[in-house]
C-alpha cells in the first residue's frame, strides 16, 4: 500500500490498514478547518500489526465503533488496541435480506445478485433511523474519551454515510463532503484490487464484475442518500437534529472542539 501511503496524506502509514485515514486538515465552508489527529475514518481492524496499534495509541485514538454485522466480525474480529473503548453497531440496513459479508453467498445467488439495485437500495436506507449513527453521534459528543475512528469492512458505505454525517455536522459544504467520499476509490485501491483477484480464483467473470462495482464508490450512491435524508427530514440540518440528535447547540459544541 506504499503508493497510496506516498499519494495521499490523509492515509495513515499502518501496515495492516484498510483505507484508514483522518478527516482533519478539510477547509469548511464555516472558516473552520477539521483538527487532524482526532476523527478517523477505515475498513476493518483485523489486520492491524502491534507497531500500528502503537502508533494509533500515541495518537489518542481510544474510541472505535464498529459497523459490521456480526459476521462479519466473527471471521475478522478488530485487534484492538489498549485502553480503546470498542463498540458494536450494526449499521447494514439490508442484514436481514443481504448480509454485508456478499462473500459468503453462494455462485447460483450471485450469478442473480442485482448489484446496482442492491447499492442503491442500501444508500437510501442508510442515513435513516439508523441506531448506528446515534451511537456515533454519542461517540463524538464525548471527545474527552479520546479521537474516534468509525469502520466497516471496507471503509466505504456504512462508513462513507457515517463520515458524511460528521463532516456536515461540522460545516463542510457538500463538495468537502463528496470529495471525501469519492476519495476512497483512490486509497481503497490496492485492498479493492486484493480482493478481486481472489474472488477471480473461485468466481467466474459476471460476479467478479459484480463485486468491481459493490467495491466502488459512485457519486450517486451519496447522491441517494441524500434525497433519502431530504425526501423524510426535507434538509440535513433537519436530519442531524431529529434523527441523529444533533441540534445546532451540540452542533457548535462539536464545531468548537473539533475545528481550528
Amino acid at each position: 500500500m506504499t503508493d497510496i501511503l506516498q499519494t495521499h496524506p490523509s492515509v495513515l502509514p499502518l501496515v495492516g490498514g484498510i483505507n484508514f485515514r483522518d478527516l482533519g486538515g478539510k477547509k469548511l465552508s464555516n472558516g473552520g478547518v477539521i483538527r487532524p489527529g482526532m476523527l478517523f475514518r477505515s475498513g476493518s481492524l483485523d489486520r492491524l500489526t502491534n507497531t500500528d496499534q502503537s502508533l494509533l495509541i500515541d495518537k489518542n485514538l481510544f474510541q472505535i465503533i464498529d459497523y459490521r454485522d456480526s459476521g462479519e466480525i466473527v471471521d475478522k474480529p478488530d485487534r484492538v488496541w489498549e485502553g480503546a473503548q470498542y463498540y458494536h453497531a450494526p449499521a447494514n440496513p439490508l442484514s436481514k435480506e443481504v448480509s454485508a459479508n456478499l462473500e459468503k453467498l453462494t455462485p447460483e445467488i450471485l450469478e442473480q445478485f442485482d448489484a446496482k439495485a442492491f447499492m442503491f437500495q442500501l444508500y437510501k436506507l442508510l442515513p435513516i433511523n439508523n441506531p448506528a449513527y446515534k451511537q456515533l453521534a454519542t461517540l463524538l459528543k464525548q471527545p474527552e474519551k479520546g479521537g474516534v475512528v468509525q469502520h466497516c469492512a471496507v471503509g466505504k458505505d456504512r462508513t462513507g454515510v457515517g463520515s458524511a454525517l460528521v463532516l456536515f455536522a461540522l460545516g463542510a459544504s457538500l463538495d468537502v463532503v463528496m470529495e471525501d467520499y469519492l476519495l476512497t476509490n483512490e486509497t481503497l485501491a490496492p485492498y479493492r484490487a486484493y480482493l478481486l483477484e481472489e474472488h477471480a480464483k473461485t468466481m467466474s467473470d459476471n460476479i467478479v464484475d459484480k463485486f468491481a462495482y459493490v467495491y466502488s464508490v459512485q457519486e450517486e450512491f451519496l447522491q441517494t442518500a441524500l434525497a433519502s435524508i431530504n425526501q423524510h427530514y426535507g434538509n440535513v440540518d433537519t436530519w442531524l437534529e431529529k434523527d441523529i440528535g444533533l441540534d445546532a447547540s451540540s452542533r457548535d459544541a462539536l464545531q468548537n472542539y473539533f475545528l481550528e
